[in-house]
């Protein structure tokens, strides 16, 4: 009995053994806990300033880096101008800017350029208008007051009320240089002057006669109550500002303090995606 007994208690040890073992197994192989995520030191939210007609480039190539890097937000996104970009980023109250014109001689030495491509002005009118184009001349004759009523270009007998872009505003300089060479031209009296983007879309769409100067980008592709001229016969669309065809033309950037020391490592990173192959085909794609 006592020898049976003893082989019992060895058969349940045993047992027991095996199923300790087995239970352990079963938990070695089981789903692991994931490894803590290092920290990406870029993270940290940035501060972009600059003018309306760089905006669309600048935000598709920050939403592409912020895909890329999850952590790294940017913000800042208003139209403050050209002038108002360099000056904050020499500052450093912006982390970097954004100009749709060249740099003027006395802000060579306050910034560094990225070029980020390039931007159609447009000349728009009330949806209304049946006009569809002007001719570089004509455009010209109007801001000066040389030609009042629409109907001697086409349109809706009326009077024309031109807008425009207040100055040194990247618009209005890339508008003068087309039109008239470069040169200070002598507006007509009863061309009224509107700050940004916003009031012109706001003036052109209220008054049937308005005419007005606009950065071609996704906000005014998709505004209502407009519609965009053709010049000396070309359209004003994405496709032919891409090709040159389109010629009131201006130049992108991003700009950056020139001291390397101020300018942190995460807008470093994002300089080099923007230069580099990714960056080139996010700009490629608008």
């Amino acid at each position: 009995m006592r020898l049976a007994s003893r082989e019992g208690n060895r058969v349940a040890i045993r047992i027991a053994a095996i199923a300790i073992g087995a239970l352990l197994l079963g938990s070695s192989c089981g789903p692991t806990a994931p490894a803590p995520r290092t920290p990406d030191p870029l993270a940290g939210t940035y501060v972009l300033r600059g003018g309306g007609g760089a905006l669309d480039a600048v935000t598709a190539l920050a939403s592409a880096f912020s895909t890329i890097h999850p952590s790294v937000q940017f913000q800042g996104f208003e139209d403050v101008g050209s002038d108002a970009a360099v000056k904050l980023t020499a500052s450093g109250e912006a982390d970097l800017g954004f100009i749709s014109r060249e740099l003027r001689p006395g802000e060579v030495s306050q910034v560094l350029t990225v070029s980020i491509g390039r931007s159609g002005t447009a000349l728009a009118v009330n949806a209304s208008n049946l006009l569809q184009g002007l001719t570089k001349d004509q455009v010209a004759q109007i801001y000066t007051g040389a030609i009042t009523d629409w109907n001697d270009v086409g349109g809706n007998a009326g009077r024309i009320r031109p807008f425009l872009r207040e100055s040194g505003s990247a618009v209005r300089s890339t508008f003068e240089a087309y039109f008239f060479g470069g040169t200070k031209p002598v507006y007509g009296k009863i061309v009224a002057d509107v700050n940004d983007a916003n009031e012109t879309l706001k003036a052109i769409s209220s008054f049937n006669g308005a005419v007005g100067m606009l950065s071609m980008t996704a906000q005014v592709y998709g505004a209502q109550g407009i519609r965009l001229l053709a010049i000396d016969g070309i359209s004003a669309t994405r496709a032919n500002v891409a090709n040159g065809t389109y010629r009131v033309l201006r130049p992108l950037y991003l700009v950056y303090n020139p001291d390397p020391s101020k300018v942190k490592p995460a807008m470093k990173e994002f300089l080099d995606f923007v230069r580099g192959p990714a960056g080139r085909d996010v700009l490629a794609g608008l």
